[in-house]
């Protein structure tokens, strides 16, 4: 069962940022409200004939107050407007009626120091003008109107000064509270929201580029790289296997494939640069320069090769990859401004393509760059010259897999 009221009442359809000042405005509400009803109602029933004034006053506030979650439908600032407006007047009315002995100005402190939170930020010049005229009637009030108007016992006004006093702090405290709470709230859902998106940029860029990207400090990020290893991969008869393919079975399939060979990039500490269709580019050696990117590259082409079989006889269906690699200078850097991505170029690149393209199923085919760097660490078996395209004849190797490590040397006799 709820017994605080709904304090979201009437905000709904006004923006956020709205609605959260007018639900500090309800809590306001729903705080003097009823202790102004309990006024008047004690009031009454001390001495209606000599404190009806009190009574009168209270009873109107307490109405008016209630009112004010059902004035949001007007505008934004009719609630706020109405509370600080009833809230000035009416407080000079009881300090003037009862004395300020009774601490009923106080509620001047409380409805200035809340009306940037009730009237927003964007309008300051409001704000100030509320904080003012609260400041004004504040000190007049304390300077101009009797301690004891009504000459009451001493310990009624001290009453009414606990309770005017606990009132405003309990105001103050609920108000700035709710705030703070979705101060915080805010600031814990945007910086969920800067994980994501730094996830998402480190996604589709290596943390290195997307750290100078933030920095927007560099026009055009280009870099060349003189050594790196370029690594292209191509499923063999894709084409006819994906008219043959429910789409969302096709889908599923290089999902899979593609999330083995992201796993497997990663533990070699390489760069995917991108997909197309079921070709598969990866780099080693940029944008971090390593010595050993070709022995990168070929560990993570012999894993590739090894993960497509697995996948092959775990679904039954044939499968093969052609794998192509090359090594030499590149050219990196990010293209584009909406929608951007990370790429290399050059030479070498091409050569890495053509190495896929003229490849065998099943087989890791490196040109004469990367087999000067892998000849002491694999064993890489000669195919001899073949044609490719825009290079004419060119000597290329199958990576078969790593050299047999040594047998250490007996010891004893």
């Amino acid at each position: 069962m709820r017994f605080w009221p709904n304090i979201a009442f009437g905000t709904a359809g006004y923006p956020e940022k709205i609605a959260r000042r007018l639900r500090a405005v309800n809590i306001t509400a729903f705080i003097a409200a009823p202790v102004a009803a309990a006024f008047a109602l004690f009031q009454a029933l001390d001495d209606l004939e000599t404190l009806w004034i009190l009574v009168a006053i209270n009873g109107a506030d307490a109405l008016v107050w209630a009112a004010v979650p059902f004035l949001h439908r007007f505008g934004p600032l009719a609630g706020p407007l109405v509370l600080a407006g009833s809230v000035y007047v009416s407080s000079f009315a009881l300090a003037a009626a009862l004395g300020t002995g009774s601490g009923i100005h106080l509620y001047y402190i409380a409805a200035a120091a809340l009306s940037v939170l009730f009237f927003g930020v964007e309008r300051a010049k409001l704000s100030a003008a509320v904080v003012a005229l609260g400041a004004i009637m504040f000190v007049a009030a304390q300077l101009y109107l009797p301690f004891n108007a009504l000459l009451v016992p001493p310990a009624t006004l001290i009453v009414n000064f606990v309770v005017s006093a606990a009132v405003t702090i309990a105001i103050l405290f609920a108000v700035v509270y709710y705030a703070v709470r979705a101060i915080a709230r805010a600031e814990a859902a945007a910086e969920r929201e800067f994980a994501r998106s730094e996830a998402l940029l480190t996604n589709i860029l290596p943390p290195a580029i997307a750290a100078r990207l933030k920095q927007a400090k560099e026009p055009v990020i280009a870099d060349s790289h003189a050594e790196a290893s370029i690594l292209f991969a191509d499923m063999a008869g894709f084409t006819a296997r994906a008219a043959e393919t429910l789409p969302v079975d096709l889908v599923l399939f290089l999902n899979d494939l593609f999330t083995a060979f992201d796993l497997l990039v990663e533990r070699y500490g390489l760069e995917k640069i991108k997909t197309t269709g079921d070709a598969y580019m990866v780099v080693s050696g940029v944008p971090a320069p390593r010595a050993d990117h070709a022995q990168a590259l070929a560990r993570l082409a012999l894993d590739m090769r090894a993960a497509v079989a697995r996948i092959a006889e775990r679904t039954g269906r044939p499968l093969s990859i052609r794998i192509g690699i090359s090594s030499g200078p590149v050219v990196a850097g990010v293209v584009g401004t909406k929608k951007f991505f990370y790429d290399v170029w050059g030479d070498t690149v091409n050569v890495a393509s053509r190495m896929e393209s003229t490849g065998e199923p099943g087989r890791i085919q490196v040109s004469e760059a990367a087999h000067a760097r892998l000849e002491d660490e694999f064993e890489l078996e000669a195919r001899g010259e073949i044609e490719v395209k825009g290079k004419g004849r060119m000597k290329t190797w199958f990576l078969n897999g790593p050299k047999p490590s040594p047998s250490p040397p007996r010891t004893g006799p």
